[in-house]
């Protein structure tokens, strides 16, 4: 092991483990969906060079661990032929996490593609430290998204036409929020109690309630660990082309201003919640001009 350089190893997706002179890779999985044959790559790989198994990460990715360090090429090799990457370690966009959204009953936006469109525009990019983001296709936050640095939430807004209510309930029932109750003869949406997730939309029988706008809300400057952080919502829904844009602006704010090693939260921070919001806002206007 002697003048090995572990920093370099650690880029590329092999971690030294504290056991003896071995490595892990780390492979970085879209959205934490691989096929069957790449399963049985990754079994192939992990009985030739490893001990026989795999682990899976909290950010949906897979690892191979207790592999000699005069095998990591070789195990890359093999894993590259059925398109498994080592990464997804360092100062980097790390691996994106994302719920399964519209397969979920629950799920109010296609997670699978915005993970996509993410994965393709930001993952690996270099910036002062370590940058997460995470998916949930509803609130019920799956994902746990206010704890990264960007999060990403599907949400519907709804709304009522009185007109059309005949009062049967059904979508006080299928409120999980409490935010719709009957006031005489009809119901009203209490908009401050209301967590936009579609329910009463999908039970109402006479479609008196439905879709107002529907979308992602986003949440910015979470993170978990030690010293915590939950991310703070950056404004009212946007749709998918928005919050791309938002993302880009985002990162770019993060490089201009983040301390080498700060993660974009402490950034968040150190500057205020507010003057970050209202730089973020001003870019975005400026993108659109």
């Amino acid at each position: 092991m002697q003048n090995v350089d572990l920093a370099k190893l650690k880029k590329q997706g092999f971690i030294k483990q504290r056991e003896g002179d071995y490595f892990t890779i780390r492979l970085k999985i879209l959205a934490g969906n691989i096929t069957a044959d790449q399963m049985v790559g990754l079994s192939d790989v992990a009985n030739k060079y490893g001990r026989g198994y795999v682990g899976l990460t909290t950010r949906l990715g897979v690892e191979i661990p207790w592999i000699k360090i005069e095998n990591l090429e070789k195990a890359r090799d093999e894993l590259q032929k059925i398109d498994l990457k080592p990464g997804g370690t360092g100062p980097t966009v790390r691996a994106i996490v994302a719920c399964k959204g519209t397969i979920c009953a629950h799920g109010l936006i296609n997670t699978q593609r915005l993970c996509s469109m993410l994965d393709t525009e930001c993952f690996g990019k270099i910036l002062p430290s370590k940058f997460k983001m995470g998916i949930a296709g509803c609130p019920n936050n799956c994902a746990k998204v206010q704890l990264n640095d960007i999060g990403f939430m599907g949400q519907c807004r709804p709304q009522l036409e009185e007109s059309l209510c005949e009062g049967c309930l059904a979508c006080v029932k299928s409120c999980p929020s409490g935010a719709i109750e009957k006031i005489d003869v009809k119901v009203c949406i209490d908009d401050a109690k209301c967590i936009m997730c579609g329910k009463c939309i999908n039970t109402c029988p006479v479609n008196a309630v439905s879709v107002n706008k529907q979308g992602v809300a986003l949440f910015i400057g979470g993170k978990f660990g030690r010293n915590y952080r939950i991310g703070e919502r950056l404004g009212p829904i946007l749709s998918i082309h928005e919050a791309m844009v938002f993302t880009k602006i985002i990162i770019a704010f993060y490089e201009d201003n983040a301390k080498p090693g700060e993660r974009f939260g402490e950034t968040v921070n150190r500057i205020g919640i507010e003057s970050v919001r209202a730089s973020l806002m001003i870019l975005y206007g400026r993108s659109k001009t």
